[in-house]
């Protein structure tokens, strides 16, 4: 039993050890946004006509109504295609002087050395002459 036990531990252990795998990721992001809108425009118009004649009567009375329904149909279409960053793992770290370099900068740092460069020329100019 205990030799089974140490078979399966050594298989599964053996078979864990794999080399990373990495997930492709969406490079490429297209979005497409549609907005509908309709309105409603509608027109009621009436209309009468009314006739008398005094006298001799005469009615003539009409009512004639207009409806006029309109939809009216707008359709927005936004289209965005964005490049997403794909983030890769740092291969190597960088050591402590590059990160300085970095965070001064390499023009504050020739600078920086030029005037110490300076400094020291001419406190040596200075005790050579006394």
């Amino acid at each position: 039993m205990i030799k089974l036990f140490y078979i399966i531990f050594w298989a599964l252990t053996i078979c864990s050890c794999t080399s990373v795998r990495y997930v492709p990721v969406e490079t490429v992001k297209t979005e497409y946004k549609t907005r509908d809108s309709i309105r409603h425009d509608s027109i009621y118009q009436r209309d009468s006509v009314f006739y008398m004649v005094k006298g001799d009567t005469v009615y003539k009375y009409k009512e004639k109504y207009l409806y006029k329904y309109l939809f009216l149909n707008k359709t927005d279409t936004v289209l965005k295609v964005d490049s997403v960053q794909v983030p890769y793992p740092v291969e190597k770290k960088l050591t402590r002087w590059e990160n300085a370099k970095i965070k001064v900068g390499g023009w504050a740092i020739s600078f920086i050395l030029a005037f110490v460069l300076t400094v020291a020329v001419w406190l040596v100019y200075r005790r050579i002459r006394k």
